[in-house]
């Protein structure tokens, strides 16, 4: 019973540390402090849920397919601006660097959990 949320606070303190290493890397991307990276990782999880296991689920094939892919890009990237309001120690240059970060988030955190298996 305790092993799921043990792994879901695992999984954001995951995302948190990869945060922190794109941000130290990625020009217009800055992030103050690692709580405020942890912070940013739970909101954006938060603000995926909603859009894409919500109003995005029913459109996501045919959004895709008409965008060739970029739309998605797009989507998160807004995600990613919009988490960014939400946490104040998070700062992101515009839509193409939140975009970018958001995939480079997506494969750091991909590569961390991939090596811890």
């Amino acid at each position: 019973m305790l092993a799921h949320p043990l792994r879901t606070l695992l999984e954001f303190v995951l995302s948190g540390v990869s945060v922190m290493i794109v941000a130290a890397v990625m020009p217009g991307f800055r992030v103050r402090g690692f709580f405020d990276a942890f912070l940013f990782a739970v909101v954006t999880a938060l603000l995926n849920v909603l859009a894409w296991h919500t109003f995005l689920a029913i459109f996501s094939v045919t959004f895709s397919v008409f965008t060739l892919g970029i739309g998605i890009l797009i989507i998160n990237g807004l995600i990613f601006l919009v988490a960014q309001k939400v946490v104040r120690g998070v700062e992101i240059s515009g839509c193409l660097v939140a975009s970018i970060a958001a995939v480079l988030v997506s494969v750091v955190n991909s590569a961390i959990l991939a090596l811890l298996r």
